[in-house]
């Protein structure tokens, strides 16, 4: 459960989009980007007016985060999420959170960047998040990111066929080696990649 749709509040949704949840917002204004993720059937959102903390009664969540710019409210919803046995969170506030949240950057959905002060410096996180974010762009090709992709899907057949990790952890590192599968990856040729890694699966024994 997200408080907020703010910055703070997006970058926190957008971390937990990489997680196996499901993300309940509340707002008293919609954020385009939010609403977009609504479309998409990725979160849930309830636009409602923050006047005090009733409205989590109803619910029972296994975390609560409060990112609105009202630090007193953050605090009073921390208060009652601990009341509710949740893990609460509150925005730049580590003494009323049970837990910090890193800055978070998303490669191409792939590869996360992740930088922390621990709750201490938000605006110091954003900042550092911002200029690794440069120089890691700089480091990761698209070749790495769709060899990823395919090592990901690749694992997932294997387990169909090859019993043995040993076995598929050797199958996996075939993929890697495999010349024509690393010109189609070159080529920015996922599919072809995938139809040549299906083909190495088929014949493996």
């Amino acid at each position: 459960m997200v408080i907020g749709s703010g910055t703070e509040a997006l970058e926190k949704i957008n971390f937990l989009l990489t997680q196996n949840c499901k993300i309940l917002v509340f707002s008293e204004t919609e954020n385009p980007q939010i609403i977009k993720y609504v479309e998409k059937k990725k979160i849930q959102f309830k636009k409602i007016k923050l006047q005090d903390t009733n409205f989590l009664s109803k619910y029972k969540p296994y975390v609560i985060m409060a990112t609105t710019d009202d630090k007193e409210l953050n605090r009073k919803i921390a208060k009652k999420a601990k009341a509710m046995n949740c893990f609460a969170y509150a925005l730049n506030d580590p003494e009323f959170s049970d837990f910090t949240l890193p800055s978070v950057s998303n490669i191409e959905d792939t590869v996360q960047i992740a930088v922390s002060t621990r709750g201490r410096n938000i605006i110091k996180d954003r900042k550092m998040k911002q200029e690794a974010e440069k120089i890691f762009k700089k480091i990761i090709k698209k070749e790495d990111i769709l060899q990823i992709k395919l090592q990901n899907n690749m694992r997932e057949e294997a387990k169909k066929k090859i019993n043995s990790q040993k076995e598929r952890k050797a199958f996996l590192y075939s993929i890697i080696h495999d010349n024509q599968i690393k010109q189609s990856v070159k080529d920015n040729k996922l599919k072809m990649a995938q139809r040549q890694a299906m083909v190495l699966l088929k014949n493996w024994k």
